[in-house]
């Protein structure tokens, strides 16, 4: 076994295969596996697997093409291959630039030169003005058509890359987003640092599990998180409204217009990092300005939130549609769109 084969991943699968279509499998021996590899179980079939520790460091991490899996059963992680395919259905081909997390001029669109367009990377940010947008895949079904520290989420179609402004509420779709501050995860593999800092998977309230990266004060967290010490040997960055995604009511966490119901949609203001829901007013907003109650929005938040209630009354807002109750802050002698963003 060469040395190109084994970063390559041509020794993922050396051992558990049958000699005749139809015959009996032979039992997978761990001595015949090549350096780095062990009989483990995936999906019925046990054969030699690469082991790994992690998706960040190259040195304990998986050749382009697989990702290091904790599949909880015991067993030491190992790599899996992703199920991300190019148009002609192969396995995507490593280059130097522009794939997983690449940075991409968010100005430049969706098509963009900084990524590899020829293999279906597109760039992905909230803005034709996102310093951190960074070339993706569009329209994965599974968190293994992505790449390492990668999950499969919804999105809001707009704003996006190509517009500022906010399109239909409800229209959603699935990309392939870096695992940071209340992405999914089933175990700490799973969350790459973010910043330099460590992630860990944790569950919230309600026993949904998230990555929450370690944080020496508040301070270091976004704005709707606090930093405390859940047990895991290090404090994290946790919501403030304890859970990451709601049950859809105004002023619950969100990630996407589908969390909050049919009259819903998921917003944020412009000085915080926070997604809450908006609930549709059954009447118009009655002042544009006003920041109290305004059409038929209710007077009470979910429990814990200490925002206000605005009816937004105007349609020049980027990300918040009009007509919409909304959670509102002060910032000093203004306000901004949030429901658990402290005044400040």
């Amino acid at each position: 076994m060469t040395i190109v084969a084994l970063l390559s991943g041509a020794a993922l699968a050396a051992c558990g295969t049958t000699s005749e279509p139809g015959s009996p499998a032979a039992a997978c021996d761990s001595s015949k596996c090549a350096p780095g590899n062990t009989c483990l179980p995936l999906n019925g079939e046990t054969k030699c697997r690469r082991t790994c520790s992690s998706n960040a460091d190259p040195a304990t991490s998986c050749p382009f093409g697989y990702t290091c899996t904790d599949t909880l059963t015991g067993a030491p992680p190992f790599c899996v291959q992703s199920t991300a395919l190019r148009e002609d259905g192969q396995p995507l081909e490593k280059k130097e630039s522009g794939q997983w997390g690449a940075s991409c001029a968010a100005n430049l669109g969706f098509e963009n030169p900084q990524c590899d367009t020829e293999q279906g990377f597109r760039c992905y940010g909230g803005s034709p003005t996102d310093g951190d947008a960074y070339c993706t895949r569009y329209f994965c079904e599974q968190d293994s058509d992505c790449g390492p520290g990668f999950w499969c989420g919804k999105i809001n179609r707009t704003p996006n890359v190509a517009s500022a402004k906010r399109g239909p509420v409800g229209e959603v779709l699935n990309v392939c987003l870096r695992r940071t501050y209340c992405s999914t995860c089933n175990v700490d593999l799973d969350c790459n640092p973010v910043a330099g800092k460590p992630q860990h998977c944790i569950e919230d309230t309600s026993g949904a599990k998230f990555c929450a990266p370690e944080c020496e004060s508040t301070q270091n967290c976004p704005n709707e998180a606090r930093c405390v010490d859940v047990g895991v040997g290090a404090k994290v960055c946790y919501p403030r409204a304890n859970v990451c995604v709601g049950d859809g009511s105004l002023c619950s966490p969100c990630r996407v217009d589908t969390d909050c119901g049919e009259d819903g949609a998921c917003v944020k203001g412009q000085y915080t990092t926070e997604k809450a829901c908006a609930k549709k007013s059954t009447s118009p907003c009655l002042d544009e300005n006003d920041k109290q109650t305004g059409g038929s929005c209710p007077r009470e938040l979910t429990e814990g939130s200490k925002a206000s209630i605005g009816c937004v009354g105007t349609d020049e807002l980027e990300e918040v549609p009009k007509d919409y109750c909304v959670g509102v802050y002060s910032i000093g002698s203004s306000a901004d769109i949030g429901c658990w963003t402290p005044e400040r």
